[in-house]
């Protein structure tokens, strides 16, 4: 599949079957492919990239990182209201 770099326009072809483009992801499932999700054609113009837009980028990372504790600490709190309902 032919893909244009976000940060440089280079034109590169990840395919399922090779490591060109970043990010690359690894998956344990084999028939999962994650080539189009690779936007970038080398590790050096990811991270150009994610530099160059660092201010717009960590208001929405610690936005996530917030969201996954509010949600862990909702879990936490399900399973102890199960535990003690459960418990005699």
């Amino acid at each position: 599949m032919k893909q244009k770099c976000m940060n440089c326009g280079l034109v590169f072809y990840p395919t399922k079957n090779n490591y060109v483009g970043y990010p690359y992801i690894w998956h344990r499932d084999k028939d999962i492919d994650s080539s189009p999700a690779r936007t970038f054609h080398s590790r050096y113009c990811m991270d150009q990239f994610l530099s160059k837009h660092s201010d717009i980028l960590i208001p929405i990372f610690k936005q996530i990182k917030e969201s996954e504790d509010i949600n862990n600490a909702r879990t936490r709190e399900n399973q102890a209201e199960r535990k003690q309902a459960t418990s005699p």
